[in-house]
């Protein structure tokens, strides 16, 4: 039998906590990589990465081009990165030659950094092809930075019945035919900066799948949204927060999100700056939208808006025809839906601002709106109550059409007529 004091020190060794494994590092060299674009390394690389499962590590990419033939896992709290860390670096390639499978799929606290995914065979822009989504997202704190995204279907997406958190996107960059990011099912916040969805493949005219159906950023359900000095070029919609989030089953249910933030971001040759269908809050701050004839700079059709909505500094404006500035109605009426739009300017809107007959606890003023020849600069729908237009700059010969009716609480007052 053991005694008191040995049988007291086997039971403090057993609860003792495991040592946490140490950090590993890798290269995919030593595992029997080619790197010439050709030769299928998914295996290769994958054996890399399944070495350091366990621990954090880090699995090196040297500089090449890495044909790959089925989805790259990164285990939790690994990092795969390529050669020369950089934004826009292409030294190092992940090369998908064929649809059927994500190139990378990211799990807890996992992270892609510093390489080009490329789809060398999608480059034809009348016709692309339908890959699955670059980069599949699963688990808390994933991250993906330093990426350039080369002729892609989709860019990042999350995965349906597959709640994912406190994710970080920095500094990507490339060409997207159909979806830069989708997101659904987002918790603890997610943060975007310096995302730029530029151009690539060809034909580059009207012809371009891309310029009519590419969506920049595209939110479901999402539990807080960051996002900072991001670009598109040549889409459909830079932001679009749908009515319904992803389900398993596919069902149909209502989107709920909360906050989403956008500060000084540039958007250029769009038809929809900002769509928000769901229910959510959002803040848009310094922003550029450039929008194509007929477009919309922000359009808010929402079923609800619980939290804070607000539009300040910012910049609609058209190429040379008229378009829609602002666009806010909300379906269903909630103690806390409130508009305000401050320190904007629209040009040639048709109008520049319209308050449609769900809107309540609307604040507009200090802005610059100037309307398209022979259109009032805002109109207001019957069924608009309780807002304010003050003090803005209204360029039209008919500044305000008010159809709001008299039992409407309103002030309208201060307003400057430019008829200019």
């Amino acid at each position: 039998m053991l005694s008191l004091a040995a049988f007291l020190l086997t039971a403090l060794i057993a609860q003792e906590p495991a040592q946490p494994a140490m950090p590993k590092s890798v290269n995919v060299k030593d595992y029997g990589v080619k790197g010439d674009g050709i030769a299928d390394d998914t295996a290769a690389i994958q054996k890399a990465l399944d070495a350091i499962k366990g621990a954090p590590g880090v699995v090196h990419l040297p500089a090449g081009k890495y044909r790959i033939t089925k989805t790259l896992l990164v285990p939790d709290g690994a990092t795969l990165i390529g050669e020369g860390v950089r934004w826009e670096n292409s030294a190092t390639q992940i090369v998908v030659t064929e649809p059927g499978h994500a190139a990378i799929r990211l799990h807890h606290a996992s992270a892609v950094k510093g390489l080009c995914i490329s789809y060398p065979n999608n480059r034809n822009n009348t016709k692309p092809t339908k890959y699955p989504p670059a980069i599949l997202l699963g688990g808390i704190n994933p991250a993906a930075e330093d990426i350039v995204f080369d002729c892609a279907w989709d860019g990042i997406s999350s995965v349906p019945g597959i709640q994912t958190g406190q994710a970080l996107f920095r500094n990507l960059t490339g060409h997207i035919h159909n979806v830069g990011m989708h997101l659904s099912g987002i918790r603890d916040i997610v943060r975007v900066e310096n995302v730029h969805w530029f151009v690539g493949g060809s034909p580059l005219d009207d012809t371009a799948y891309f310029r009519k159906n590419r969506v920049g950023f595209e939110l479901g359900d999402v539990d807080g949204f960051i996002m900072s000095k991001c670009f598109i070029i040549g889409a459909k919609t830079f932001l679009h927060q749908l009515p319904n989030k992803d389900t398993t089953d596919g069902t149909k249910q209502p989107a709920h999100s909360l906050g989403i933030h956008v500060d000084q971001c540039w958007i250029e040759d769009v038809d929809n700056g900002f769509i928000f269908e769901g229910t959510s809050g959002f803040v848009i701050n310094s922003t550029n939208i450039l929008v194509r004839k007929g477009g919309v700079g922000v359009r808010v059709d929402a079923d609800n808006l619980f939290y804070n909505a607000v539009i300040s500094g910012t910049q609609v404006r058209p190429f040379a025809d008229p378009i829609r500035g602002i666009e806010f109605n909300v379906k269903n009426a909630h103690p806390r839906t409130r508009l305000s739009v401050a320190d904007c300017q629209v040009d040639l809107g048709a109008p520049a601002l319209r308050l449609g007959s769900g809107v309540i606890r609307a604040n507009i003023h200090n802005n610059h709106f100037q309307a398209a020849i022979g259109r009032p600069a805002i109109v207001i729908e019957p069924g608009a109550d309780m807002f304010t237009i003050t003090d803005n700059v209204l360029g039209s010969r008919e500044p305000i059409r008010d159809a709001s009716g008299d039992k409407a609480r309103k002030t309208i007052s201060g307003n400057l007529t430019d008829t200019q």
